[in-house]
């Protein structure tokens, strides 16, 4: 988790599992809500790529191109409205449910993988980011 952007308090304590509570708010074990506050696939690498001619994504270590889907989850006390089923919150890039798997990826719903690249705590408020792993 060396990707940390900002100066903050490393958590290492992260949530077993997120369940979607309604559209836009995920319950984890503790009833604590988490909101997606942005979701992007890394829109200022896919500029640089088109200005270079290459199609958009993300660069990895070997200087290709893949797309990768993040989301961004803030911990926060809310209200909590009436839960939704999975056929009421609808289509969504966000799956169902997120597990926490030993080796630190979350496995969702779907059977994808997605990686914690941060979770942070700054001024009590805890910030995590999740982003997808491509399919082995």
């Amino acid at each position: 988790m060396a990707e940390c952007p900002l100066r903050g308090e490393e958590v290492t304590d992260h949530p077993d599992r997120l369940w979607a509570w309604d559209k836009f708010v995920y319950l984890d074990e503790k009833q604590r809500a988490w909101l997606p506050l942005t979701i992007e696939v890394q829109p200022a690498l896919e500029r640089m790529a088109r200005q270079q001619g290459q199609p958009p994504g993300v660069w990895d270590a070997l200087g290709r191109i893949e797309d990768r889907l993040r989301v961004l989850l803030r911990q926060e006390d809310i209200l909590l409205g009436t839960p939704m089923t999975p056929s009421q919150i609808g289509p969504s890039l966000l799956p169902i449910l997120w597990q926490l798997y030993p080796d630190g990826r979350y496995r969702s719903s779907d059977s994808s993988f997605w990686r914690l690249v941060y979770h942070i705590k700054i001024d009590s408020v805890e910030d995590m980011l999740l982003e997808l792993l491509p399919d082995d």
